[in-house]
């Protein structure tokens, strides 16, 4: 089959306010209508929580459109208001779990909208579910446990990824054996949540100083990089001197920190196999991870020590289609969906790619609203939320 066609993005995406609820417009041409698939993404146990039957759905309802919540960098523990690493941004801990549950009550009422593409099929939680002050205070599972609990209330299946701050409170062999997990040890997989579209989850922290074993390879490849590309780091990944000693402020090798971490050759083979297994059945890729994947989709420090590598595969397969006779379809890949870096951003890259950083609940608390839905349609993607502008920071170019 020939695959979709990648085109430089042509216009400026725009924001449409309504009231107190603000949505995003992420356009992409030259889709075509897709028949609607409501099964659920994940084998989650059933919810123990009632949920609202919906109402039925209008006649005039476009099949060919989906909806799925989204929220990143939770991070919330049971303790009081603290500050990042540098001391420089506060942190409302209670308040990123008070927003949490705002967060599930607005998914509830949107489940019981008329049309079935404006209820959540999904929630992508981004990772970071837990902060690391839970492993210090000894907390991690009741912390875990509570969250958790908030996510089960919602009116659909949880897609979790892992963060670096879940591997602060467990170790892999612990995530392996988690239900709230696919795998756990290789967190990367892909799913279908509805016809013509798949959505690639990926983990990038395969090659990483935190979460493995001591003589994991994956961990030993993560010290050899770091003392070749960061001798300012212990090889055990501990606080203490300047990580970034002698390196220019916005060098991209202020990325090679023990906070992030790689995606890894045998992930990003996995990674070009899936998308181009997309492209061959005419699917739309949306693509999830923890650490950014576009250095100016954030601070320019928070991006994979591998994300070239990522990044190449996703404007490869969205390349590969410029000879075919539609030009005006869009690529393979649509968009990329991160968290980790709290301040949020966005980009659309040369080849049209929507990088969206979301906001952490972390940065207002209860004074923020830094969750919502995004809505994808043939023409688009829509961000919608409370206030949009909590979720995805009003930056140049959005």
């Amino acid at each position: 089959m020939v695959p979709i066609m990648s085109k430089a993005p042509s216009s400026k995406p725009s924001i449409i306010k309504a009231g107190a609820t603000a949505a995003l417009l992420l356009a992409h041409t030259g889709a075509t209508a897709m028949a609607l698939s409501m099964a659920s993404p994940s084998s989650r146990p059933i919810d123990p929580h009632p949920r609202p039957d919906p109402p039925p759905a209008a006649p005039h309802e476009r099949a060919s459109s989906f909806s799925f919540g989204v929220i990143a960098d939770v991070q919330w523990a049971d303790a009081d208001d603290g500050t990042n690493y540098a001391k420089t941004v506060r942190r409302r801990y209670r308040g990123a779990f008070r927003t949490l549950g705002a967060a599930v009550d607005h998914w509830r009422a949107r489940s019981l909208s008329p049309l079935p593409s404006d209820r959540p099929l999904f929630v992508a939680q981004l990772g970071d579910l837990v902060d690391g002050l839970n492993a210090r205070l000894g907390e991690s599972d009741l912390a875990l446990d509570r969250a958790l609990r908030e996510l089960d209330r919602a009116p659909c299946p949880a897609v979790n990824l892992v963060g670096n701050h879940e591997l602060y409170n467990f170790d892999r062999a612990e995530l392996a054996r988690a239900s709230w997990l696919r795998r756990g040890d290789r967190e990367f997989y892909s799913f279908r949540p509805h016809e013509g579209w798949r959505v690639v989850v990926l983990d990038p922290y395969q090659i990483a100083l935190i979460g493995h074993a001591e003589e994991d390879p994956r961990r030993l490849e993560a010290v050899a990089l770091l003392a070749e590309r960061n001798p300012n780091v212990s090889p055990d990944g501990a606080d203490g001197g300047d990580w970034f000693d002698g390196m220019e402020r916005g060098s991209p090798d202020r990325r090679f920190v023990p906070y992030n971490g790689g995606f890894g050759k045998e992930q990003l083979d996995w990674f070009a196999e899936e998308v181009t297994k997309a492209a061959e059945a005419e699917e739309r890729v949306i693509v999830m991870s923890h650490v950014i994947i576009h250095p100016k989709a954030c601070g320019g420090s928070t991006m994979a020590w591998d994300y070239e590598k990522a990044l190449d595969i996703i404007h490869s397969i969205n390349q590969n289609g410029n000879d075919a006779p539609d030009a005006d379809q869009d690529g393979v890949v649509v968009a990329v969906l991160c968290g980790h870096d709290h301040s949020g951003n966005y980009h659309q890259d040369e080849m049209g790619v929507h990088h969206c950083t979301f906001s952490s609940p972390l940065n207002k608390g209860t004074d923020g609203k830094a969750f919502g839905m995004i809505k994808v349609t043939p023409d688009g993607m829509e961000i919608r939320g409370p206030k949009a502008d909590d979720l995805l920071p009003n930056v140049p170019r959005r």
